[in-house]
């Protein structure tokens, strides 16, 4: 009895001690309103220092539960929002605490996980960083990748090709050779290509704007040199939205002044305490922007990601699958007067360089030899990037001051590129006598009919068909990265970053004549009785017949990496890095070869028709010799380092300072390569000194950086023409982010003087490269709760050189986009938008210096004015 006794008394005391360590625990709850009183949805609360913590739901409300006693400092934080800190005493009671966070662009205090040894705050970070937001994006209205980067300060992007193909460079690290030879674009903190600048495998060919993406963060010089390959000059990362909170949109798109129709979705929701997924994406079906005569923009995108989150950590797993067709605009024919230090771009009679396109309904089929075989493809495929893709990430605290956190992505990308280049434009007699001079085309020119050929404006253009296969450019990254603190100042982290890259594509080429005509009706020339399938080459005979290629390379990259961050006072920060860049490339190319050659050298030909006779039309035809090729053997390292200080003089304002030195591989299509299986040039080095200041100011921000950079790039052959030289910059950016009530105003501007370094052209500007990019993006919200918005976005360019002997110059241009977005009713918003309002003209590439004697050229223009309406449901 005395023992059952003693029992009611232990669990009374345990029953007792229970009680009181429940009565003990704490609870905070609210709202959370931005200064205007509306509620916002999903912003994180935490108590700093612990992984308690919260987000408020789709109606603005919180709740932290089963706190213990003690005080704590809260902080709630939000994309666009400054950081809300405030310190609270919790004593086993109910706390309802209200929070008003500020919008803010651009919020010093956003955590950054680009580019960066740990993620930290903006004003923590000794780097150059830009955060474009949901809003941001739909206020720039981009109609593709290049499009919405030219709003990052520093980037100067050619986005005149379509939606894909873009030509990039950063602080005047030049584009040499075309796409982002030394930028890397990832999706989800990973690469999407090893290299930027494949030849008809540009990174943002498989790279889509939709409604899945939560923020885009990009950083100049920096850290990217350590915390990527190949990409030194920066990196532009687009982050996918996760559902941690629950909410969605679906929207239809039209097009008001040309044939588009587009439907975007994405939604999110936790599924149950620490798990939840978010989907969406896009289908579409138009014309473009351009007047092409058919429908060359189709198909879509559909990406997924599913987190599982834990208590000290969390696991996601994704997946993207697109397929997609777009237009490719290529240098087209203009009308070019003047001189060549004033020039004048215009438009031709019946063709506006602003709205029309080489493209037609009358070209549709391509001819080729691909592999030794007679290939047909379809002109009106244009870029279309088919990829699978299917990762995961994860993120854990080991306890004892040690983190782990790694990512890895297989993607499955395959698909074609078609488009007719102008590769001159003239008189018909001409080009005429141009393509009977390389061809040895017979008999009369004339329509397809059998009428003369006989222009209204008197102009023909001698095109190329671009007709590329990609097999297989299908990659796998992974990046592993374990951190210890040393003790509560110093912490180091030492991670593995592995690739590896197909490159399995083939170039074939048809060649044709055609009118300067638009509005996608410019019928073809025929030779009669010589001219096949409406071409008068299946090859590009005017070139020589220089660039039939098939690569077939594997290039494997083990990057080990060490990261040091220190506190060295309470307001001096220190970070350093270095990455070892270990490469193997493999594999073999076709190309300059012809494999219908006769003993003394000769063109002999090749039986298309497959009729055991060479016509005069087939005597022209090159194949890509049958045998295996150049060998690709080589093997490469090289070492990569930077270091940053950060000083933050009070919680406002911070400067900083960075050296760091990189380097960028090279594709296999941007090299040539010995018998000995080496390639001419490995690799591309890169030294960058910045120096910065991060200043919130009281309705705003504003960051300013000085730059200066030396590129050595090898020389080399690429085609027909040689490329590579060294090459310097200095420069300045300036970005501000302003609000003043009911009007914002976003925008940067960068100064860059870039000079090549050496070479025939030394002392000249490198082409393309302007001394002055700028943005500026004001607002006007209006409404009980600002749900109507109106705003504009202005992108311009100083002029700019052709080419680097700065022979013809490019006429600097702005031009307008415009929004404006009106609330129906709760959640439903209707917006129409304005690409090119007043239908800029604006040039990105010339092909040579032009013709300015002859008052013609082929060059690369802006789109014009697009409008569409967009029906949107938020929920």
């Amino acid at each position: 009895m005395k023992k059952l006794t003693n029992l009611k008394g232990l669990l009374l005391m345990l029953f007792l001690a229970g009680t009181s360590t429940l009565l003990a625990q704490s609870s905070i709850s609210g709202t959370v309103k931005d200064q205007n009183g509306e509620l916002i949805p999903g912003v994180n609360i935490i108590l700093k220092g612990t992984t308690i913590g919260t987000s408020s739901d789709f109606d603005g409300n919180y709740e932290i539960k089963n706190i213990k006693e003690g005080v704590y400092t809260l902080v709630a934080s939000s994309l666009g929002f400054d950081n809300f800190t405030k310190e609270v005493n919790l004593n086993s009671s109910k706390i309802v605490l209200n929070i008003v966070i500020v919008e803010n662009a651009q919020s010093l205090d956003e955590i950054i996980v680009t580019g960066v040894v740990n993620p930290k705050s903006k004003i923590e970070s000794s780097i150059s960083v830009s955060t474009v937001g949901i809003k941001q994006i739909e206020q720039a209205s981009p109609r593709s990748a290049g499009e919405l980067f030219r709003n990052i300060p520093g980037i100067r992007a050619e986005s005149s090709g379509g939606e894909g193909n873009a030509n990039f460079n950063v602080r005047g690290v030049p584009v040499s050779s075309g796409g982002s030879r030394y930028l890397q674009l990832q999706e989800d903190g990973l690469p999407l290509m090893l290299f930027g600048d494949t030849s008809f495998g540009n990174a943002d060919n498989f790279l889509r704007i939709d409604s899945n993406v939560g923020r885009v963060e990009a950083i100049r010089g920096g850290s990217a040199s350590t915390q990527t390959s190949n990409g030194p000059a920066g990196i532009i990362n687009m982050i996918s939205k996760t559902g941690r909170t629950e909410g969605g949109t679906i929207g239809a798109t039209y097009g008001l002044d040309f044939q588009s129709s587009r439907l975007d979705f994405e939604y999110g929701t936790p599924i149950s305490e620490g798990l939840y997924y978010h989907v969406g994406g896009f289908m579409r079906v138009g014309e473009g922007p351009r007047n092409i005569g058919y429908q060359g923009n189709k198909g879509g995108q559909i990406k997924a990601n599913i987190t599982k989150e834990f208590k000290n950590g969390y696991v996601r797993t994704y997946f993207k699958y697109l397929n997609d067709k777009t237009v490719m605009y290529m240098p087209m024919p203009v009308s070019l007067t003047g001189t060549n230090a004033n020039p004048t771009f215009g438009n031709l009679p019946g063709f506006d360089i602003t709205s029309d396109s080489p493209h037609s309904v009358n070209i549709q089929n391509t001819y080729s030899v691909y592999d030794g075989n007679p290939t047909q493809n379809d002109m009106r495929s244009g870029n279309n990037p088919v990829s699978s893709a299917i990762g995961a990430e994860f993120s854990f605290d080991l306890g004892d001051d040690w983190k782990v956190n790694g990512k890895a992505r297989y993607s499955n990308n395959s698909g074609q590129w078609n488009a007719p280049f102008t590769a001159n434009v003239g008189t018909v007699a001409e080009i005429e006598a141009l393509v009977r001079g390389a061809s040895g085309a017979t008999g009369a020119l004339t329509y397809k009919d059998g009428t003369p050929f006989n222009p209204a404006n008197g102009l023909a253009q001698d095109i190329r068909y671009f007709d590329v296969t990609i097999e297989d450019l299908s990659n796998f990254f992974s990046d592993v990265k374990v951190t210890k603190a040393i003790n509560d100042n110093i912490g180091v982290t030492v991670g593995m970053f592995s690739a590896t890259q197909n490159t399995k594509i083939g170039w074939q080429w048809s060649s044709a004549i055609s009118e300067v005509a638009g509005d996608g009706k410019a019928r073809l020339g025929i030779f009669e009785g010589f001219s096949e399938g409406g071409a008068y080459s299946y090859g590009q005979p005017v070139w020589g017949n220089c660039c039939q290629r098939k690569y077939n390379t594997v290039h494997n990259v083990n990057s080990p990496y060490v990261g040091v961050d220190a506190e060295i006072s309470e307001k001096l920060n220190f970070d350093g890095s270095i990455r070892f860049e270990n490469v193997n490339v493999n594999g073999s190319i076709n190309s300059g070869q012809l494999s219908n050659l006769d003993a003394n050298g000769d063109l002999i030909g090749f039986d298309y028709d497959s009729d055991g006779e060479i016509s005069d039309f087939e005597s022209t035809i090159p194949t890509i010799a049958g045998n295996p090729g150049q060998a690709i053997s080589d093997n490469y390292n090289f070492v990569s380092y930077s270091a940053g200080l950060n000083y933050k003089i009070n919680d406002g304002a911070a400067v900083f300072g960075r050296y760091s030195k990189g380097a960028s591989g090279r594709a296999a299509d941007r090299n040539n390569y010995g018998t000995d299986g080496l390639g001419d040039v490995q690799f591309d080095e890169i030294s960058q000194f910045e120096l910065g200041l991060k200043k919130r100011l009281n309705n705003g921000v504003l960051n300013v950086t000085g730059f200066i950079s030396n590129t050595d790039e090898g020389i080399s052959n690429e085609l027909n023409r040689t490329v590579g030289n060294p090459f310097k910059a200095l420069g300045l950016e300036v970005e501000s982010a302003l609000s003043f009530g009911n009007f914002g105003i976003n925008g940067s501007v960068t100064y860059t003087k870039a000079e090549i370094d050496g070479g025939a052209n030394q002392g000249n500007t490198p082409r393309r490269q302007a001394d002055f990019v700028y943005n500026l993006a004001p607002t006007y919200s209006f409404g009980t709760s600002k749900q109507h918005l109106l705003g504009v976005t202005i992108l311009g360019t100083s002029e700019s050189y052709a080419q680097d002997d700065n022979d013809l110059v490019m006429p600097g241009y702005a031009y307008v986009n415009a929004v404006a977005k009106v609330s129906l009713t709760k959640g439903l918003s209707l917006s129409v938008n304005a690409n090119n309002l007043f239908d800029t003209i604006g040039v990105t590439e010339v092909e040579g210096n032009g013709n300015i004697a002859g008052g013609l050229a082929a060059a690369r223009t802006i789109s014009g004015r697009s409008t569409t309406m967009t029906l949107q449901y938020s929920f």
